[in-house]
């Protein structure tokens, strides 16, 4: 149905019960919530979602993929990371939170509150569902540091002996009320 150009708004459940297709590209600059990603700004966002009714119950669901490559900063070198974040869409359509408690296992609930939705504020939610939990490189470019031990080669007990016991305070207000 709509192709290339993605709409502002779609109408779900016209869409559902047409057997609507939305395929297109945006940039992730169309989409504010990802606005963190300063480096992303130009990259396309790639949109296949399919609107129909569920065969067996009748659900008027959307499924498809939402996938972009956002830049992110690894977790071991502290550098710029560009990870493919692809997000596998199975949603069904609910009008109200009671209709959610009745949806199949195998479909999250997209709470429909208007006829016309903004499509962007789905695309959202699902990349940033699929963000990775921690960015990391396969190989860092940079080397890592190798575990040093502590200035002076202090061993572990003594270091633990140095620090500030903070119930040291307590300690000497007891002694201080016998």
């Amino acid at each position: 149905m709509f192709s290339g150009q993605l709409p502002h708004y779609v109408e779900p459940r016209k869409l559902a019960d047409q057997g609507g297709l939305i395929s297109g590209q945006t940039t992730v600059s169309a989409l504010p919530r990802l606005s963190e990603f300063e480096h992303s700004q130009s990259q396309p966002v790639q949109v296949a979602l399919t609107f129909e009714r569920d065969a067996d119950e009748g659900q008027r669901i959307v499924h498809g993929t939402v996938s972009t490559e956002l830049v992110m900063t690894c977790q071991r070198c502290l550098e710029p990371v560009s990870c493919v974040v692809t997000a596998q869409v199975h949603l069904a359509l609910v009008w109200s939170e009671d209709e959610i408690q009745a949806l199949p296992e195998r479909y999250d609930p997209w709470l429909v509150t208007e006829e016309k939705m903004p499509l962007a504020t789905l695309l959202e939610e699902e990349l940033l569902l699929a963000l990775p939990l921690v960015a990391t490189h396969e190989q860092c470019p940079t080397r890592l540091p190798e575990g040093a031990e502590p200035e002076g080669g202090a061993s572990d007990e003594t270091s633990a002996e140095k620090a500030d016991n903070p119930f040291a305070v307590l300690a000497s207000l007891k002694g201080s009320q016998k």
